[in-house]
């Protein structure tokens, strides 16, 4: 698995936890860009965690070169950390990234019991 995330802050907070929990964390955790950036036969994975981090305003999701980078890397599974209502109302809901919540429908959709990072 790897993980990808529009910020380097949540990128660094996300390798953290890994290494806290003594998890592998090496060559693990990506911000987009430098995700993109990897060889080519390298930048595709079976499963990809996308955290969002936000919670409010569309930020990263105006972008839709970036965007798509990170929603196109995987070959098998793809989970996207972030709140049902960011994605789904206000401007976000016009993104990406909202159309396809809205498309996956309400059994996409997993709530966890607490915060992870």
């Amino acid at each position: 698995y790897k993980i990808i995330t529009p910020y380097d802050a949540q990128r660094n907070a996300i390798e953290q936890q890994l290494k806290s929990e003594e998890l592998p964390w090496e060559d693990r955790c990506f911000n987009v860009d430098s995700f993109q950036g990897k060889q080519v036969h390298r930048n595709e994975e079976d499963h990809i965690i996308v955290s969002l981090v936000r919670s409010r305003g569309i930020g990263f999701l105006k972008n839709m070169r970036r965007t798509n980078v990170m929603l196109t890397r995987c070959k098998k599974s793809m989970i996207i950390c972030t709140t049902h209502d960011f994605v789904t109302t206000g401007d976000a809901a016009d993104t990406l990234v909202g159309k396809l919540a809205t498309a996956m429908g309400p059994t996409a959709w997993l709530t966890l019991s607490r915060r992870v990072i």
